[in-house]
């Protein structure tokens, strides 16, 4: 079972890329590196829940890494300003 969600996850992933690969503005060295910390973090999900998590975090990663977005993956402080009175996300 596990197994069959890696494989259909994979799949939707690597289906889902091919057609973007010749817009990728990012580094691609940066997105391999990505796409293999997300198979390490996929194959090591331990119950539904965790897996669907690591699932949406690695498509925000990737498509972070793929745009050259390096805020994105400090988290959300990239994305802050002070209006002159206090600390505002974007």
């Amino acid at each position: 079972m596990r197994l069959l969600i890696l494989a259909t996850a994979l799949g939707a992933v690597a289906l889902s890329a091919a057609p973007a690969s010749a817009q990728w503005r990012g580094n691609n060295r940066e997105v391999r590196q990505e796409q293999r910390e997300c198979q390490r973090e996929l194959r090591r999900a331990d119950s539904r829940r965790e897996y669907q998590r690591e699932l949406r975090e690695c498509r925000r990663e990737i498509a972070a890494a793929r745009h050259g977005r390096w805020d994105d993956r400090r988290g959300r402080r990239g994305n802050r300003y002070w209006d002159g009175h206090r600390w505002r996300n974007r």
